[in-house]
C-alpha cells in the first residue's frame, strides 16, 4: 500500500528530473508518473486531495504503462534526499527492492524462454 505516494507534498520529489522526462514522454504530469509507478509495482495507492482537478488527475493514470527500463530508473532513486512521511520506513523500502529485484529476475527468465523458441 502506497499512503501519500507522492511524498506528502515533498517538492523535491515531484522535480526529480526522471518524472519530467516521462512526463513530457507520456504526457503526464510528475504526479501521475509517480502514481502509474506505484500502480505497476501492485501497491493500492491512496494519494490525498481536496482539489477537484487533482483528484481527477489522480484517476487519469491508467491509459500508459512505464516500460521495464523506466520502471528501474524510478526505483534507483535515492529515496533518502525526500522527504518522505515516517510510514516509508527501511522495512517498507526493503519490500520495494525485492519486489523491484523480482520483476527483474521474471524479466530474465521470459526473456531466456524467448530466447529459446
Amino acid at each position: 500500500m502506497s499512503w501519500y505516494p507522492l511524498g506528502h507534498g515533498d517538492k523535491s520529489l515531484i522535480n526529480e528530473p526522471v518524472f519530467a522526462e516521462l512526463g513530457k514522454k507520456y504526457g503526464k504530469s510528475s504526479a501521475q508518473i509517480i502514481l502509474r509507478w506505484h500502480t505497476q509495482m501492485g501497491f493500492v495507492v491512496i494519494p490525498g486531495s481536496k482539489n477537484v482537478d487533482h483528484i481527477k488527475d489522480n484517476l487519469d493514470i491508467l491509459d500508459f504503462k512505464l516500460t521495464d527500463e523506466e520502471m528501474e530508473e524510478i526505483a534507483k532513486l535515492d529515496v533518502s534526499e525526500f522527504d518522505l512521511p515516517d510510514v516509508m520506513c527501511d522495512s517498507f523500502l526493503k519490500f520495494m527492492d525485492e519486489m523491484s529485484e523480482r520483476r527483474y529476475k521474471r524479466r530474465e527468465k521470459k526473456e531466456s524462454i524467448l530466447g529459446e523458441i
